[in-house]
């Protein structure tokens, strides 16, 4: 679904503090003597040493006071170890020859991530979190976008450049492109023209070799590198992994998208066998050692397109004076899903569910996700329940926690409690009536779950979604894409189950937290001072007041967005100062290490509710029947043995890289779709807002269809333009006159790029501008922007550039039960929980 300190609430139960656990330079030296000859890693350690968030603190400053008294060094890959301990032995040569068959780093070189430009430069994204290294594309020899490269640096005229010296791990696999035919006939070869022009700006040719299924010209596949140049001057060599057929087929770019993205589709067989022999229904045997809550009456909401029902609410009176009983009963997936079996195999391999316009792709097999293991009305269903007094503050007061079997009452949906909650129980609606009380009820308890949450700063960005519509006939064809959650009426529906959800999650994180138990937290932590400084400065330009110090609260974040609609902001301004706030946060994940939820404002924060899509929901459910059993409490039998902390962190680990992965792939094929409907506008005129700024030009995102493309500087006549980083604007040398975030503008589409996801623009007509903003260029700072922030992060200088620089942040949360947690997902798409599927 789509934050809370509870010591902000006086009535809010007050948690028992776990003793923290020392961390001095006597435990951090103990640890790098038994750690590998490579060293640790500043988070391997903070693990290993199970430190808490105060800790994690003290670790990183500890290590930085060691390495100045040389009594620890710093190696490849940003690890730590004893000064003057043995390096790790270099990897034995090949058979073949006297190379080291893993090059590895010499002294005085640095390790780090190749970013190529189309144009043949690149940059470094340097492992130990220094400033970004440029490299000149003579100097970046035979390595490709994405390797992990070995560098020599200097001090050149814009700042660090470099030369790559040694590839140390390459960093792409596949190549996804259209084939052609070169060479005489007789001798005709065939050669991979690469969707991305960064793969042309490595070596310029991809030959695909023999040995793969056979491609006609101008078909679209997917290859597979089988040898990387050695030589700047070389070709790659593929091998056809898979034809996809028809470049004109949207579908051939979502099979794209899946096959680079590592998205796994199919299900094996052996997955494929251990779900049909899944129970179809509750047996005797499944009620050991479980409440029994049949006869309390729960209701799911979901949306209307919604084939899986994680979760069920029901409220009744409470014995406490002044409180209402909430339970919130999720899916027991694990009951089903047992450990290091072939489901949980393949459940942990997805991570999560991933939804597209035109599917989902779920991480159980439907013989769960849909049947079983899903809450289904007027039958019974195993489930982990949260019991909550919600007192009048909101506050939650003495939770209890059991594994259960529940019995729904009905299956509703947002549309339906929206239209009754405002009287409208005509038709189909008449169904509603009798829930009618209930519902009311649970709108009651969730408005003040809420209240509490807002008044210790959660924050909740109002940021537009897109939502690709299709044809209902036809696939392939895209109707429309618009901005999804629009109607408020639908979206306080959801909001009321969100709340109901993010207070389950917030108390199960709770238990944990006050026992001391390892768990898979969710956190978000506080934003960087730079970030916050740089946010500051764009505000203050606008003139609105905002201390970075500020930001690192979240309740005063919180104010100051809240403070936007009296300040007479435009919506256009006011949508940009969102994307930016949100892009200085930082992005959520899954830790062992408890640092809290910054944007909800949570001491204590995990993922629960959502365990038939989210994997680290499924391994709390297990961590919490442990608890219970231990403890004496209906666990539903005999759990299986917890992980140790080292595998809890890796799973941890996993399912932070799994979610990113599906959040990327979603993200990229609705602006395939994007890019997909406007190739039948080009040459069309349409009004737009500036939604974001950079060095090559301007973002624009227009709202019917609810596209973005980019203006080049060179599609803006009458002026040579400089780049006002402070501001964030666009200014005009000569004549002063300046673009900025907010200004409407009008907009020709001139060229769309369905494999680049690119929509490129021409400006037709500055409409409006910021008056604020419109100072002689004689008085804009000439400062250069930062050499990451001139490098876009896919194709060209297109559709993505803002990504780095400004544009949508990354976003991995969203939506159901969890909502914005510090950033927001991607909504609307098909059977998905409106607002994002992986929740805060």
């Amino acid at each position: 679904m789509n934050s809370d300190d509870t010591s902000g609430s006086p009535t809010a139960a007050t948690p028992t503090e776990a003793k923290p656990i020392a961390i001095d330079r006597d435990r951090i030296l103990a640890a790098l003597r038994g750690a590998p000859a490579q060293g640790l890693r500043a988070d391997e350690l903070v693990t290993l040493l199970a430190a808490d968030a105060k800790g994690k603190h003290r670790v990183r400053r500890i290590l930085s006071e060691l390495l100045d008294d040389n009594s620890v060094e710093k190696g490849p890959g940003g690890r730590y170890r004893l000064a003057g301990a043995a390096a790790p032995e270099p990897a034995a040569p090949t058979d073949g020859g006297d190379a080291p068959a893993t090059p590895t780093l010499r002294p005085g070189q640095i390790p780090g991530r190749l970013r190529v430009h189309p144009a043949g430069y690149g940059f470094v994204v340097r492992d130990d979190g220094e400033d970004d290294v440029f490299v000149p594309a003579r100097f970046r020899g035979h390595a490709m976008d994405g390797d992990r490269v070995a560098l020599s640096t200097w001090l050149g005229y814009k700042g660090t450049e470099g030369r790559v010296e040694a590839v140390l791990e390459r960093g792409r696999a596949k190549l996804t492109g259209i084939v052609r035919e070169v060479g005489p006939r007789g001798r005709r070869a065939q050669e991979l023209e690469p969707d991305d022009p960064r793969v042309a700006a490595t070596s310029g040719t991809v030959i695909l070799e023999d040995g793969g299924p056979p491609a006609r010209p101008g078909d679209a596949l997917v290859a597979e590198i089988t040898r990387y140049p050695q030589r700047a001057d070389e070709p790659i060599v593929a091998r056809v992994l898979r034809v996809l057929g028809d470049p004109d087929d949207p579908r051939t770019e979502i099979e794209k998208s899946l096959i680079c993205g590592d998205i796994p589709v199919e299900f094996p067989d052996d997955v494929l066998q251990a779900a049909a022999r899944a129970p179809t229904e509750v047996r005797p045997e499944d009620l050991v050692d479980r409440a029994d809550l049949r006869d309390r009456v729960f209701l799911t909401i979901d949306p209307e397109t919604a084939r899986d029902f994680d979760d069920a609410i029901c409220v009744e009176p409470s014995p406490r004076p002044g409180c209402t009983r909430l339970w919130v009963a999720v899916a027991d997936v694990s009951h089903y899903v047992r450990t290091h079996e072939a489901l949980d195999r393949e459940a942990r391999v997805r991570g999560c569910s991933v939804y597209l316009p035109d599917r989902a792709i779920p991480m159980l097999p439907k013989e769960l996700s849909s049947h079983i293991c899903s809450l289904n009305p007027e039958v019974d269903r195993l489930a982990m329940v949260v019991r909550m007094e919600i007192d009048g503050h909101g506050a939650v007061v003495d939770p209890s926690f059991c594994a259960a079997v529940i019995r729904s009452r009905a299956r509703l949906d947002y549309a339906g409690v929206a239209a009754a909650l405002a009287g409208d129980l005509r038709g189909p609606r008449a169904r509603y009536r009798e829930h009618l009380p209930v519902l009311e009820e649970i709108r009651e308890v969730a408005r003040r779950i809420r209240a509490l949450r807002i008044s210790r700063g959660a924050l909740d960005f109002e940021l537009p979604e897109a939502k690709v519509v299709l044809d209902e006939d036809d696939p392939r064809r895209v109707r429309d894409v618009v901005q999804s959650r629009a109607n408020p009426e639908v979206k306080g529906a959801y909001q009321i189950v969100e709340d109901c959800m993010l207070a389950a999650n917030e108390a199960v994180a709770r238990f944990f937290g006050e026992r001391g138990l390892d768990t898979l937290w969710r956190i978000h932590d506080v934003p960087t001072d730079e970030r916050l400084e740089q946010f500051a400065e764009l505000a203050n330009s606008f003139g609105l007041r905002f201390d970075a110090a500020d930001g690192r609260d979240p309740k005063r974040v919180r104010d100051f967005m809240g403070a936007l609609d009296g300040r007479g902001v435009t919506p256009g301004v006011k949508r940009s100062l969102h994307f930016l706030l949100l892009r200085a946060l930082k992005q959520a994940q899954y830790d062992v290490v408890n640092v809290g939820h910054f944007g909800l404002g949570a001491r204590d924060y995990l993922h629960f509710t959502s365990p038939i899509r989210r994997y680290p929901d499924l391994v709390v459910h297990r961590l919490l029947k442990h608890a219970l059993h231990r403890d004496g409490l209906p666990a539903g039998g005999p759990p299986p043995k917890p992980p140790t902390r080292v595998e809890l962190a890796r799973t941890a680990a996993d399912s932070s890289a799994f979610e990113r992965r599906a959040m990327e792939v979603e993200r990229e094929i609705v602006d395939m779709y994007r890019a997909f409907l406007m190739r039948e506008h080009v040459g069309e005129d349409y009004e737009g807002t500036v939604a974001g700024v950079a060095s090559f030009g301007l973002f624009v995102q227009i709202e019917s269809p609810f596209v973005e493309g980019l203006i080049k500087l060179e599609n803006i006549d009458g002026d040579s333009w400089e780049y006002d980083e402070e501001r964030m604007r666009l200014v005009g040398r000569r004549s002063g006159r300046a673009f900025s975030l907010g200004d409407t503008v009008r907009v020709e589409i001139t060229s769309v790029s369905v494999p680049r996801r690119k929509i490129d623009l021409r400006l037709v007509e500055h409409l409006t501008a910021q008056a604020e903003h419109a100072a002689p260029a004689s008085r804009a700072p000439r400062r250069q922007p930062k050499l990451r922030d001139r490098l876009p992060s896919k194709a060209g200088d297109g559709k993505r550039g803002e990504r780095r620089h400004f544009g949508k942040p990354n976003r991995s949360d969203g939506g159901r039960d969890g909502g914005r947690d510090g950033r927001g997902g991607r909504g609307g798409s098909r059977g998905s929980k409106p607002g994002g599927r992986r929740g805060r």
